[in-house]
């Protein structure tokens, strides 16, 4: 069984002619090169799987580069198929998926759709998520300037509160990973949020609710966390992973950021899942008792906040759900530890100054 084709050695485009024979358990390979020949010997497990069509056969054989064979004969497929029956690389998957039958493809055809759908529901949230984690302290930093500057030009700065905030954000024990600047704006509304890369905005109208300073630093607390955290960061890439994934899709990786400013309004409104916000609530418990002050301080802040008869509560509680169950664990929490409490005169003239 010996038949006419081109023998390629993986290095060249060019094709040598040569003769193929098939032999029990190997195929051998004869190169035609005019002044002289080469004679080639291929072991049947050296051979991978193979795909055939009416009019060429093409066998590809060992490691990288892949040496192959082309034969424009069909008499070669059957040739093949009468003397290696059985053979590994005779088992071609385009065959096989034509074995299944009609309701095989269309079963097939269905769990490859749930897959794509599955990677696009979760898949793409997911790989934003992690590639979130993994953004340097430098990039964050200019890409939470950029979203601080964009965000605040639909408010007015109050530039006292904010000295009095950041007054008493110095003279609280932290500890970051970037510098922090905390901004009050003269808003009503009962909110706070933090911006990635160190930049925390507080709303006039959450200090106004507040009676004690150790609310205050619950919620610093809490907000500083979702900064360490890159809470916000991660949020926001799971929320806009779609249009990420276009701009990477099209070619335009700085788009990615300026998707991310762009839609710089949505940290106001970001929820965050309830094991990132039970993170944040901890770490706010934690700074109350670094700083050695009463730790009741995240309970009476989400308390307050919970105040649902008071319309300007609303914004809070719509990004901030299940605050009952998040109050009932601080309460576990606080129970379950021990708490060494002083005043602090410090804390408490900044915040008296902040209140007026």
């Amino acid at each position: 069984m010996t038949f006419e084709g081109k023998y390629y050695n993986g290095q060249s485009s060019k094709g040598i002619p040569s003769f193929i024979t098939l032999e029990p358990g190997r195929i051998r390979v004869e190169q035609d090169m005019g002044e002289g020949s080469g004679t080639l010997y291929w072991e049947l497990a050296g051979i991978h799987p193979s795909e055939f069509n009416d009019s060429i056969t093409v066998l590809r054989y060992g490691h990288h580069p892949h040496q192959s064979i082309s034969v424009v004969d069909q008499r070669f497929q059957e040739a093949l198929q009468q003397q290696y029956s059985g053979a590994a690389f005779l088992k071609s998957n385009y065959k096989a998926v034509l074995n299944l039958g009609c309701t095989g493809i269309a079963l097939l055809g269905v769990l490859l759709l749930s897959l794509l759908v599955a990677f696009i529901v979760w898949g793409v949230p997911a790989l934003a998520d992690r590639a979130a984690l993994h953004f340097p302290h430098t990039y964050e930093r200019q890409l939470g300037e950029q979203l601080y500057e964009q965000m605040l030009r639909g408010y007015t700065v109050d530039d006292e509160k904010t000295a009095a905030l950041n007054s008493y954000l110095n003279s609280l024990h932290t500890q970051t990973d970037f510098p922090i600047k905390a901004t009050v704006v003269s808003s009503d509304e009962v909110n706070a949020f933090a911006i990635p890369g160190g930049f925390v905005v507080v709303h006039a109208g959450i200090l106004d609710k507040m009676e004690k300073h150790e609310e205050l630093a619950a919620l610093l607390g809490h907000e500083l966390a979702h900064v360490q955290g890159r809470h916000s960061l991660r949020a926001m890439t799971r929320s806009l992973s779609y249009y990420m994934l276009a701009s990477l899709l099209f070619g335009d990786v700085s788009g990615v950021a300026t998707v991310i400013v762009d839609n710089a309004s949505t940290l106001r409104n970001l929820e965050y899942s309830r094991s990132l916000e039970q993170e944040a609530d901890e770490a706010g418990l934690e700074l109350l008792r670094q700083n050695q002050l009463n730790p009741q301080g995240m309970v009476w802040l989400l308390e307050r906040l919970q105040q649902g008869d008071d319309p300007d509560m609303l914004a809070f509680l719509s990004t901030h759900p299940d605050t009952e169950d998040r109050v009932e664990e601080v309460k576990s929490q606080i129970n379950n530890a021990r708490y060494k409490t002083e005043p602090n005169p410090t804390l408490e003239a900044a915040w008296e100054k902040l209140k007026q």
